[in-house]
């Protein structure tokens, strides 16, 4: 019995790198990039009633998010 093309598995590897800056103390600018390309950048923020702005998602509606899909 041969294997055929569909049969054999395949592997790929997929680095993400992630580079983080606080623009207040309770305010992070993100940049994502996957094997060094696709960059994506977003914000997050904690709400007023802990210090924060309240002006993007906090980091566990990101969390939360991620673990939906």
């Amino acid at each position: 019995m041969t294997d055929s093309p569909q049969a054999q598995a395949q592997s790929l590897e997929l680095v993400f790198e992630a580079d983080v800056r606080a623009v207040t103390p309770y305010m992070k600018l993100a940049t994502v990039s996957v094997n060094g390309a696709h960059h994506m950048t977003f914000v997050s923020d904690e709400p007023p009633r802990v210090g924060g702005l309240g002006s993007a998602p906090t980091p566990l509606m990101y969390f939360s998010a991620a673990l939906a899909f």
